[in-house]
């Protein structure tokens, strides 16, 4: 069959997404035998006058969609994607008569609801590698959709709902097939890798073991080498980025991984994300830095025990803290996420997060980064909170961009503490104030491109907010009492 893969993402943000999961979808497809077809929309400049001229001249019988987001989840700065996702599958409607097929996080987060919500024919739920060629050769036979595991589907006025599916093992995305990867390292961007899927840990308000399961199936760091060496030999990236919800849970696999790096000789630069506090040895972070790591992103999301605790982070201030110690003593770059307004929050326990930040995160190459309100997302134990005690209504339909603010502490206090914190550490900033966006950031990021430095860029913010001239700025900001960041409007949850 023709089959039309569109990679929905448009938002650039402080570090662009490459789209991973649906070149594992369409590599598969590929290799089924089926031709294929891939518009990128996060780096195709004509946008949807591009994705047009596919459609007419390629006249797919399948659109498969990759939806990665609902929302940004910056309460402050709220940017709401189902809109641009429904504009671009009205002109699947409006160009082509193909079944349109939707995946991506963002729909195994809103299960068969999003067929609520989105014109689409079917909703695959789970990873789509076997799933969507078979519903394929579904397609081409007698449309016995039903017998396929994590597939929704409309049935006249009803939709069919389906279990998301699991794969007991995975391999190399196949990404260098489809994407212009120029594009991508002009903007920024890092090469993904995934080493494993699936997350054991229960934190109330993430989603991951929704998107990829509770049970961890992960490669062999000899098959994660191979795909990291065939990428350099077709695209060269400056950086991989390993994307797996927790890139040292275990540790013992992380300690492996960076061992097979620097046996197999590979000359790479490397970051991740989710970074757990409790699982950072200073073993681990000297392998890190022998194997090429330039940088990671570091999870806590609070300072405080009590908060931690509720949030069911599985560790304590006392491993934050000496988190933060082995990696400044590494001297990698690193970033720090927290979250201000969850469940139990107050301005005592609120005061212990930023005043952690202030007193142990104050260095030239850490970057802590807040968000004020959580984002209540389908399927999390914070939606059954939120539910059960009333905060939310029972029947709420979460593909609204609801948000959780602790009834203990305002919303105003919290971002007043927030800049109070930016006059201390110049190096804090809110996810609201989007530095990624500013002219200036943009034209940081082109020369550093053309100087040939490996991203991410990210990593040059602390220094960059550290010059007098930018933190005076921000600090007479504060003085004039203009927020860098907007309140939410009244009567927002």
């Amino acid at each position: 069959m023709r089959v039309l893969f569109i990679y929905s993402n448009h938002v650039r943000d402080l570090l662009p997404a490459p789209p991973v999961g649906l070149s594992y979808v369409a590599s598969a497809t590929q290799d089924a035998g089926h031709d294929v077809e891939f518009v990128d929309m996060l780096v195709n400049e004509r946008g949807l006058q591009q994705l047009r001229s596919t459609l007419e001249h390629f006249q797919p019988q399948v659109v498969a969609i990759s939806v990665r987001n609902i929302d940004n989840v910056v309460h402050q700065r709220l940017l709401t994607h189902l809109e641009v996702l429904a504009q671009q599958i009205s002109l699947v409607r409006e160009a082509s008569d193909a079944k349109i097929v939707l995946g991506g996080p963002a729909i195994s987060i809103l299960g068969c609801n999003a067929l609520n919500h989105i014109d689409a024919d079917f909703a695959v739920l789970g990873e789509g590698e076997l799933v969507f060629p078979q519903l394929l050769e579904e397609m081409e036979g007698e449309e016995g959709y039903r017998e396929i595991p994590g597939v929704c589907f409309r049935e006249s006025t009803d939709i069919i709902p389906a279990q998301a599916r699991r794969l007991p093992g995975f391999g190399a995305s196949g990404m260098e097939r489809w994407i212009s990867w120029k594009r991508y390292e002009r903007l920024g961007a890092t090469w993904p890798i995934q080493t494993k899927r699936g997350c054991p840990l229960h934190c109330t308000y993430c989603t991951y073991p929704t998107i990829e399961g509770r049970r961890f199936r992960k490669r062999s760091p000899q098959d994660v080498v191979a795909e990291m060496r065939e990428v350099v030999k077709v695209t060269n990236p400056r950086c991989f980025e390993f994307i797996d919800s927790v890139f040292n849970s275990p540790e013992s696999y992380a300690i492996e991984l960076c061992e097979e790096i620097i046996r197999s000789g590979l000359k790479v630069n490397l970051t991740t994300m989710g970074v757990n506090p409790r699982h950072l040895s200073d073993e681990l972070l000297t392998l890190m830095k022998r194997a090429g790591f330039n940088s990671m992103m570091v999870t806590p999301e609070s300072a405080s025990d009590r908060i931690l605790d509720a949030m069911r982070k599985g560790f304590d201030v006392e491993a934050v803290r000496q988190c933060a110690g082995r990696v400044r003593r590494s001297g990698i770059p690193s970033m720090w996420f927290f979250m201000l307004g969850a469940p139990g929050e107050t301005k005592e326990t609120a005061e212990e997060t930023v005043s952690f930040v202030e007193s142990h995160l104050n260095w030239k190459n850490c970057l802590p980064m807040f968000t004020t309100g959580i984002r209540i997302l389908p399927g999390t134990e914070l939606a059954e909170q939120s539910f059960q005690t009333g905060y939310l209504p029972k029947n709420m339909d979460l593909a609204e961009s609801v948000f959780y603010f602790s009834p203990a502490v305002s919303e105003e206090w919290l971002l007043r503490r927030v800049n109070q914190a930016v006059s201390v550490c110049p190096n804090v900033v809110h996810a609201a104030e989007d530095p990624s966006s500013s002219p200036m950031t943009v034209r940081a990021f082109r020369l550093l491109h053309m100087m040939g430095v490996a991203p991410p860029y990210w990593r040059f913010f602390p220094r960059f907010l550290s010059l007098s001239p930018v933190h005076r700025g921000r600090v007479r900001q504060i003085a004039s009492g203009k927020l860098q960041f907007q309140l939410s409007e009244a009567g927002d949850s």
